[in-house]
């Protein structure tokens, strides 16, 4: 089996198995409102997520200890991907984010942690939410993949009234 088929494969089994992050009635409290609502796997992977975004964002050093060397973000708008150094770039434009709606499903050594991230970047504040699907290995607390959908509608044109005909 080719990379690329092996990495389709990995993306969908973790879509199906995050599949309950896009539930309306999984609504998820900030941490600190409601602990009793938080279990520690969530509590644990919003601090671990949180921590990389907030130190890539700073440019510190700490997102090269949670990344693996072969770390790759996947996207559901075409079969591109990102390199670590790419994503890293790409993310620096950030100002600030929310995570939200966080989900964790333990697998023997990996853990598939879903969430929504809303984002603002650039100069001109643009603001847009992604949905994402990360993938940790637990045994060297690292982030090994992400797959990463735009939900912010995109600015194409509407479909026609032949396109509405289905």
């Amino acid at each position: 089996m080719c990379k690329k088929a092996i990495h389709n494969y990995l993306f969908t089994m973790l879509l199906l198995l995050a599949d309950p992050a896009l539930s309306q009635d999984m609504a998820l409290m900030p941490l600190g409102l409601n602990p009793q609502m938080v279990t520690r796997d969530v509590a644990t992977y919003t601090e671990q997520e949180q921590d990389l975004m907030t130190s890539v964002i700073a440019k510190e050093n700490q997102p090269y200890l949670l990344l693996a060397d072969e770390f790759e973000v996947w996207s559901g708008q075409g079969s591109d991907w990102q390199s670590k150094a790419e994503w890293l770039q790409t993310i620096k434009q950030q100002k600030n984010f929310t995570i939200r709606n966080l989900s964790v499903r333990l697998m023997d050594d990996f853990s598939v942690v879903s969430f929504l991230l809303d984002t603002v970047q650039g100069r001109h504040n643009k603001h847009s939410t992604q949905f994402i699907v990360d993938l940790w290995r637990k045994s060297t607390n690292q982030l090994t993949a992400r797959y990463a959908s735009n939900l912010t509608p995109s600015s194409s044109p509407s479909l026609s009234r032949q396109d509405r005909k289905i």
